[in-house]
């Protein structure tokens, strides 16, 4: 596949979808993908949601929620250690059936598949996911499904991601390309932010071709979606819906937790209150 970086909607509808079955493939055979290893742990992107769980419960009662891409999701056990496991009720849903057992296990409604199947149904108060956005084809198309679980209860969409619409930063999935075509990628990436800021569109910037499907895997080998929050911002707009960046943790100035929590990471609630 030709390495390309274009806005979905001028990706053909064939490469989104040979994209997709590479890397279908690509999760079904990997045996070092850390997400399938060992159990996650996001507190600091958490604690926002445990926050909103909090006052919708106050309101509203149990609250139902969706975490999208769930992997070995240790989200259970982060809800146990804030007394909220009561509180909610806790589905997961995820493309791979890998982590199958432990979500059963763990969870109170599993559904392996796409987000936008029919069997994934009922209303969310909350649909969450954490650093799974850079590893959809389609981001519009997966958001569009994300909003029609939340519209009716006026719910949240909680994102945490990787920030590549930062100048000069590039995703790991691009690092087999040579650098003349990384460089061409990132000013395309920067004419792309200044048109969603400058228009109000959102682009939705996807990758053709990923390191993963050529070197031995890596952290965010498979990033296929340069994710951007000007983009999400927009797409929140077009939808009627309100949207707010989410500070990460507490780390110091100018540490490298800093710079990795507050400069280079997506935290955005998007709620549909209209």
């Amino acid at each position: 596949m030709t390495p390309q970086l274009v806005p979905v909607s001028r990706c053909a509808p064939s490469v989104l979808l040979t994209l997709k079955g590479k890397l279908d493939d690509f999760y079904a055979k990997v045996t070092d993908y850390s997400a399938f290893a060992t159990p996650s742990d996001q507190v600091h992107c958490w604690q926002h949601i445990a926050d909103h769980i909090k006052a919708r419960a106050r309101s509203s009662g149990k609250v139902r929620v969706l975490e999208v891409g769930a992997g070995m999701s240790g989200f259970g056990k982060f809800l146990s250690d804030q007394n909220l496991r009561d509180q909610c009720t806790w589905v997961v849903q995820d493309v791979t059936s890998q982590n199958r057992t432990w979500l059963e296990l763990n969870a109170d409604e599993v559904h392996i598949g796409e987000v936008d199947s029919a069997a994934l149904v009922g209303d969310f108060d909350i649909v969450f996911s954490t650093f799974v956005l850079e590893h959809v084809v389609n981001p519009q198309a997966h958001l569009n499904a994300l909003a029609q679980l939340v519209k009716r209860r006026k719910g949240t969409i909680f994102i945490f991601c990787p920030r590549y619409d930062v100048p000069g930063y590039a995703t790991p999935s691009s690092r087999h390309l040579a650098t003349s075509r990384r460089l061409r990628f990132m000013g395309q990436g920067l004419f792309s932010r200044l048109a969603t800021l400058l228009t109000g569109s959102p682009a939705f910037l996807v990758q053709t071709d990923l390191a993963a499907f050529h070197q031995p895997f890596f952290t965010d080998a498979d990033a296929v979606h340069w994710a951007s929050v000007f983009d999400l911002k927009s797409w929140a707009r077009s939808h009627k819906a309100s949207s707010r960046s989410l500070k990460l943790g507490n780390p110091r100035f100018p540490s490298k937790d800093w710079v990795v929590k507050r400069m280079l990471t997506i935290g955005i609630a998007i709620t549909f209150d209209r």
